[in-house]
């Protein structure tokens, strides 16, 4: 799992920097052409879109990795006590959520590309072939979550949790 872990890493890595630097490769291309030019070229919002969502979903990943992902904690800050419950119950929520769009975004990639849907302005794109990022986002973010379980089960957060109520 640990060189699984760590080629994820890679990869997220190697997306994200891709990406971003594609994105603002194309946003300068695009200001030169519209505003030197005088003349706008129509693929480049839609390119820009495509990446700004590879962006997002391989972020999501990287986040839950880092644990840096969003979450409300003003109730263990008052009571911490709460807080290896809350997060176990918060990484809980989010596993049920990234296998709820997992599927939902892998059933609509796979119905974009039976029916052979084309982009917009980049019409000889089929396009699911871009969309194609967010099941496997998704699924990397799955990975993460399921691995931060491990994580805690380690550190003995989970037992922890699970020992303490069945004393009370």
């Amino acid at each position: 799992m640990r060189t699984g872990s760590r080629w994820l890493a890679a990869s997220e890595h190697f997306v994200l920097a891709l990406a971003t630097w594609v994105s603002i490769t194309i946003s300068c291309i695009g200001v030169f052409f519209r505003y030197v030019l005088g003349d706008s070229l129509s693929w480049m919002e839609e390119m820009a879109g495509y990446l700004l969502l590879y962006i997002v979903t391989v972020g999501i990943a990287t986040a839950v990795r880092n644990g840096s992902h969003l979450r409300v904690d003003i109730v263990p800050q008052f009571f911490p006590k709460t807080k290896r419950p809350l997060n176990f119950l918060a990484n809980v929520f989010a596993l049920v959520m990234m296998v709820f769009l997992l599927v939902l975004s892998y059933q609509f990639v796979r119905g974009l590309i039976e029916e052979n849907q084309r982009a917009t302005s980049l019409y000889w794109l089929p396009l699911g072939i871009p969309l194609i990022i967010m099941p496997v986002g998704y699924l990397a973010t799955t990975f993460r979550l399921i691995e931060e379980f491990f994580k805690l089960l380690r550190r003995g957060e989970i037992r922890a949790k699970t020992d303490s109520n069945t004393q009370s």
